[in-house]
């Protein structure tokens, strides 16, 4: 549109061309809003997370006006083929441009709607693992063990696959112990039984011992116990070294690899 144009659009404008307009706005306003409420109320009845309902309800405002202003606009005589032509295009350079941006905010309603884990679930996702912190539009925090801070990119998260510890409420602990071939199997398994009897295991699952390997120098062992989430590291590095003192109170020998080299005389 040419300043010409532009100049000749304004020039014929007059009350009664704008009281239509200004009904309409006003008119549009007030439903927008109506719709608006009715919206946040089926939302907040809904079971969706308060991050993707504020998305949503952003998203739907941005929308309803636009509506609004296309109506006006064009009850004026404005072009609105042309207008919503422009938008178009310019909707989709500013796609363009933030697609990564589009693509984690996708990733968050993803991982949002399908609740694969939550804030305070200890996940594996790809190759971190760490306890869940927050689920934001674009980035996935979870803390390590150790104490690093990591930022997964939501499309990332939601293509992954993801490993939840936590969701069923108790995780299992498999260790693996060696004890030479001379020794009882009976009383290893006796020993290693004693040995991880700790006051947080689960009550209601007793631990489980079985042979897992016969080796090439030793009989290994697999000790299965089961223990609340967040109890997991201490319990296994607790059995861990009560395993060790056990055994060595009841002259159970760990064997490790040993080399014999015979000279010719």
């Amino acid at each position: 549109m040419s300043w010409e144009e532009i100049r000749s659009f304004f020039a014929t404008l007059t009350l009664k061309k704008l009281l239509p307009v200004i009904l309409i706005l006003v008119v549009g306003i007030l439903v927008v809003k109506l719709l608006l409420k009715l919206f946040d109320r089926a939302l907040s009845r809904s079971k969706l997370d308060r991050t993707i309902f504020a998305f949503l309800k952003a998203t739907m405002r941005v929308l309803l006006y636009a509506i609004v202003i296309l109506i006006a606009a064009g009850s004026l005589g404005v072009d609105v083929t042309s207008l919503v032509a422009l938008l178009s295009v310019v909707s989709l350079a500013i796609s363009l441009a933030v697609q990564n941006a589009l693509s984690n905010v996708v990733g968050s309603i993803t991982l949002l709607a399908t609740h694969p884990f939550r804030v305070g679930d200890f996940v594996q996702i790809g190759s971190d693992s760490g306890t869940v912190e927050q689920i934001g539009m674009c980035y996935t925090q979870i803390m390590t063990a150790d104490g690093k801070r990591i930022y997964i990119p939501n499309s990332d998260a939601s293509a992954a696959r993801i490993y939840n510890y936590t969701v069923e409420g108790k995780r299992r602990i498999d260790l693996t112990f060696s004890a030479s071939y001379d020794d009882d199997v009976d009383r290893v398994k006796a020993a290693l039984l004693a040995a991880a009897q700790h006051p947080k295991l689960c009550p209601d699952i007793p631990p489980e011992v079985h042979i897992s390997e016969y080796a090439d120098s030793s009989v290994n062992y697999l000790l299965l116990l089961w223990v609340a989430p967040g109890d997991y590291f201490e319990v296994k590095f607790d059995v861990t070294e009560a395993v060790k003192k056990k055994f060595d109170e009841e002259g159970i020998s760990i064997p490790y690899p040993q080399l014999d080299v015979h000279m010719p005389k």
